[in-house]
C-alpha cells in the first residue's frame, strides 16, 4: 500500500494541479471576454442615439447579404481573348452568312421581347446581360468590337435574332439555327469561325451563373428592384406613364411563364444529367415540350438524360438519314420539330388542357421561309479548312500514311457511301399502309412530284447522288448506348390529341403530330403546288420515321474542328479517340475553346466557365469506338501506334479539301468531286421574304447584309 501510496499521490497532485490551472485559464478567459463584450457595448452606445445604432446595424446586415447575393448571382464566364476572327468555311458570300447568322425560324425564349433581351442588365448590376463580354463568356459566337447590322440590329450573338409576332406587331427574341451549329476555335488571340459546327454556348444550362439562370434573376430583379425598373423602363418607352404600366404588366406575364416553365418541361430534375456547354439532350427536351408542357399533360415528363453534343451541319443535305440515331429523313419534319422543342408556341390545347377545335389548332409562330431560307443556305456551305497561317503547316507525308490508315480502318463505316437517289415509295390513299411507319399522311404523300411504276407511287429524290448512312447498333459499336435506349423506349401518351393511340416514343409521337401540322403550316404559307412541296419539304423527299437501338455513321469532313467527340461530347481530343479505353480521360473540364492543333481537341483544363465532364455517369460514358488489339465490346478496329495515330489526324486536317487532292497522290474524300445540290430559285425567294418581314429590302443599297466589322 505504501508503494502505490507513494506512486500515485504525486499523479493525484499533478492532476489537482492541472485542473486548477485549466479553471484558473478558463476564469480568466471568461473576465477577458465579459471585459470585452462590456468595452464593445460601451462602443456600440458611444456611436450615438439608438436610432442611429438601429440603422448601422441594418446597414451591415444588407451590406452583407448584398455582398453575399452578388456572389452567388455571379455569372459563370469563361475567360476569353480573341482580336480577330478568321472564317474557315467556304461556299458563302458575306451577305449569306450574315443571312445564316440571323434569319429566325420562328421560336421564341417563352414571349421575351427583342428590345427587352437587349435592355436587360446584369443581376444587382447596372452592366446590361447582352454585353459582348458576357454573351462570349457564357460561350456564344461574338465578333470582337462587333457593331450592329441590318440583320442583327440588337448586335447580339451568332444566331440570337428576332420575329415580329403576329398578335402585337413587336419584335420577339428568335433563337435561330446558328445559335446552336456554329463554333469557334480560338488560338493565340484569333478566332478560327467554323460556320455549321458545334457549338458551345449555355442556354439550357440551369446551373447557377449560367445564361438562363441570370437572366431569369435579372427579370425577376427587374420587377422587384425600382431603381432597376426605372432604368428599364426609362430606356424602353420613356416617362409615358400608360406604356410604362403596360410594359409592367406585360414583363409580369413573361416572368410568370419563365417561372412556369422551370417548375414543368425546364425543371432540372428531369435533366439529371449536366449538359454543360455545347450539349443538350435534343430530343428528350423536344418530347417534354411538346407532350409534356405544349399538351398541358405533366405525366410526359420523362429524365432527360442523354445530353449529346450539338452535330456539325454542313453536308447534312447529303445525307439520307439525319439525326444521332438516324431516325428521320426529311428536312422541314427535323426542323419544325426542333423549333418546337426550342420553344416556337404552338396552340393544341386551351387553357383546361382541352384539345383545341378548328382552324385554331395547330397556329404557331414557327416560319417556313426562315427554315427553307437556311437550310439553302446549307446546301451551298463546304467543311472547313485547316488554316496553315494560324494553326501550322500540314506534314504532307504524313498525311499520306494516314489516308492508307483511314481507308483501312475507317472508311468502311464513316464512308461516304455515294448513292443513287431513293425512289420513296409512298401512300397514295386512306388506306395505304407502308412497313415500320405508324402513320401517313397519304394526301401529303401525293402532294409533291410524284411518279408511278408497277402500280406504285414513288417520289423520286431530287439529290443527283446521295449519302447512303450505315446504322451501327448500340451493341457493335459500344458508344454509350443512352440516347438511343430512350429514344427508343421513352413513351408518350397522346391520345389527347389522337384518342385510342397506344403511348409512343418520342418519333413516332412527332410523326402523328406532324402529319398534321405541316400540311396546315403549307396551306396557311400558299405551299400548294407539286414543285414548291417537294421543295420546301427538302428535295422531294417524304417524312419517315426508323426506330433503331443504333447510331448512325456519318462521314468526317471538317471533323477536326467539331470537339469534343463521340455524340456524347464523352472524348477531348481525336488522338484520345484513337487511343485505347485506358488511356482516355476518365474526367475532364469542357467549356474553354483554346484549340490545341496537335491532339485536335480543346484543352482540359479547369478554368472559368467550364464544367467537370465525368465519364462514369450513365449517358456520359467514353467506352466503344475503340482501337485495341482486347477483345471487347466496341472494338472497331487495330491497336494503333502513336505515330499512327498522328498519321491519322494529319490526314483528318485536310480530308476532303481539294487543295490537297494532288499533294495526297489523289483522295477519294475530295469534296470538289462530289456531286451539287440541285438549284432551286425558291430559297433566295424565302430569303428575301423572310427578311422582308422585318423591314429588309435585300434588293436595295440599304437593305444590303453586309458583314459585321470586326477588328484586325
Amino acid at each position: 500500500m505504501r508503494i502505490a501510496y507513494r506512486v500515485l499521490a504525486p499523479l493525484g497532485s499533478a492532476a489537482s494541479r492541472t485542473i486548477h490551472f485549466l479553471k484558473s485559464a478558463a476564469l480568466t478567459l471568461w473576465h477577458w471576454i465579459e471585459g470585452l463584450v462590456r468595452a464593445a457595448a460601451n462602443l456600440w452606445r458611444a456611436l450615438g442615439p439608438r436610432w442611429l445604432r438601429v440603422c448601422i446595424a441594418l446597414a451591415a446586415v444588407v451590406l452583407v447579404a448584398h455582398a453575399k447575393l452578388a456572389a452567388f448571382l455571379k455569372p459563370n464566364l469563361t475567360q476569353e481573348t480573341v482580336y480577330r476572327v478568321q472564317y474557315l468555311n467556304g461556299g458563302w458570300s458575306d451577305r449569306e452568312r450574315q443571312s445564316y447568322y440571323y434569319t429566325p425560324q420562328g421560336t421564341e425564349l417563352l414571349g421575351i421581347e427583342y428590345d427587352w433581351f437587349q435592355n436587360l442588365e446584369l443581376p444587382l448590376s447596372q452592366e446590361l446581360l447582352a454585353s459582348e463580354r458576357n454573351m462570349r463568356g457564357w460561350g456564344f459566337v461574338v465578333d470582337p468590337n462587333q457593331r450592329p447590322s441590318p440583320l442583327n440590329p440588337g448586335n447580339l450573338p451568332v444566331g440570337l435574332t428576332r420575329h415580329i409576332d403576329p398578335a402585337s406587331g413587336r419584335a420577339r427574341l428568335d433563337i435561330g439555327c446558328a445559335a446552336c451549329h456554329t463554333g469557334e476555335l480560338h488560338y493565340q488571340g484569333t478566332a478560327l469561325r467554323v460556320d455549321g459546327g458545334q457549338a458551345m454556348q449555355s442556354i439550357p444550362n440551369a446551373k447557377r451563373g449560367e445564361f438562363i439562370t441570370t437572366l431569369g434573376a435579372s427579370v425577376f430583379e427587374t420587377l422587384l428592384n425600382p431603381a432597376k425598373w426605372n432604368r428599364f423602363a426609362t430606356r424602353l418607352v420613356g416617362d409615358d406613364g400608360a406604356r410604362r404600366e403596360a410594359l409592367r404588366t406585360e414583363f409580369w406575364q413573361f416572368a410568370q411563364r419563365l417561372k412556369h416553365f422551370s417548375e414543368t418541361a425546364g425543371a432540372p430534375k428531369y435533366y439529371p444529367v449536366e449538359e454543360g456547354r455545347g450539349r443538350t439532350d435534343a430530343i428528350g427536351r423536344i418530347a417534354n415540350v411538346v407532350f409534356g408542357y405544349d399538351l398541358k399533360q405533366p405525366e410526359n415528363y420523362r429524365p432527360a438524360d442523354a445530353p449529346a453534343s450539338y452535330p456539325f451541319i454542313w453536308d447534312i443535305w447529303r445525307f439520307d438519314w439525319v439525326q444521332y440515331t438516324g431516325f428521320t429523313n426529311q428536312a422541314m419534319t427535323r426542323n419544325v420539330g426542333e423549333s418546337l422543342g426550342v420553344l416556337a408556341p404552338i396552340k393544341l390545347v386551351d387553357d383546361d388542357g382541352e384539345v383545341i377545335s378548328g382552324s385554331e389548332f395547330g397556329e404557331t409562330t414557327v416560319d417556313l421561309d426562315g427554315m427553307h431560307c437556311v437550310e439553302g443556305l446549307l446546301r451551298k456551305l463546304q467543311p472547313p479548312k485547316w488554316p496553315e497561317d494560324v494553326l501550322g503547316e500540314i506534314d504532307v507525308a504524313r498525311a499520306r500514311a494516314g489516308k492508307a490508315l483511314f481507308t483501312d480502318q475507317c472508311a468502311f463505316c464513316h464512308g461516304p457511301h455515294v448513292s443513287e437517289p431513293y425512289d420513296w415509295q409512298l401512300a397514295d390513299g386512306p388506306d395505304a399502309r407502308l412497313p415500320g411507319q405508324l402513320a401517313l399522311n397519304w394526301q401529303w404523300d401525293m402532294a409533291g412530284e410524284v411518279t408511278r411504276r408497277d402500280g406504285l407511287a414513288y417520289r423520286a429524290d431530287w439529290r443527283e447522288t446521295m449519302w447512303a448512312l450505315p446504322w451501327i447498333a448500340t451493341d457493335v459499336v459500344g458508344t454509350d448506348p443512352k440516347l438511343a435506349d430512350n429514344f427508343v423506349d421513352n413513351r408518350y401518351d397522346i391520345s389527347k390529341l389522337f384518342p385510342g393511340e397506344q403511348p409512343v416514343n418520342a418519333g413516332y409521337g412527332l410523326q402523328l403530330l406532324l402529319n398534321d401540322l405541316v400540311p396546315k403550316l403549307y396551306r396557311q404559307w400558299d405551299i400548294d403546288d407539286a414543285q414548291q412541296v417537294a421543295d420546301f419539304d427538302g428535295l422531294n423527299v417524304p417524312f419517315r420515321i426508323e426506330n433503331k437501338r443504333a447510331y448512325k455513321s456519318r462521314p468526317l469532313h471538317g471533323v477536326w474542328a467539331t470537339p469534343p467527340f463521340l455524340h456524347n461530347g464523352s472524348v477531348p481530343t481525336i488522338y484520345d479517340l484513337l487511343s485505347p479505353l485506358r488511356a482516355r480521360p476518365k474526367t475532364f473540364y469542357a467549356g474553354n475553346r483554346e484549340f490545341d492543333p496537335n491532339k485536335l481537341g480543346y484543352v482540359t483544363g479547369q478554368s472559368p466557365g467550364s464544367f467537370l465532364m465525368d465519364t462514369s455517369i450513365d449517358g456520359n460514358r467514353n467506352s466503344g469506338h475503340l482501337f485495341t488489339d482486347v477483345d471487347m465490346p466496341g472494338r472497331i478496329g487495330k491497336l494503333l501506334s502513336e505515330e499512327e495515330r498522328y498519321a491519322i489526324i494529319e490526314y483528318l486536317k485536310v480530308m476532303g479539301n481539294p487543295e490537297f487532292d494532288s499533294a495526297l497522290g489523289g483522295d477519294p474524300m475530295n469534296w470538289a468531286s462530289y456531286s451539287p445540290a440541285p438549284a432551286r430559285d425558291s430559297t433566295q425567294q424565302a430569303c428575301k421574304s423572310v427578311h422582308f418581314s422585318l423591314g429588309i429590302d435585300t434588293g436595295s443599297e440599304t437593305g444590303q447584309l453586309l458583314a459585321q466589322e470586326t477588328a484586325q
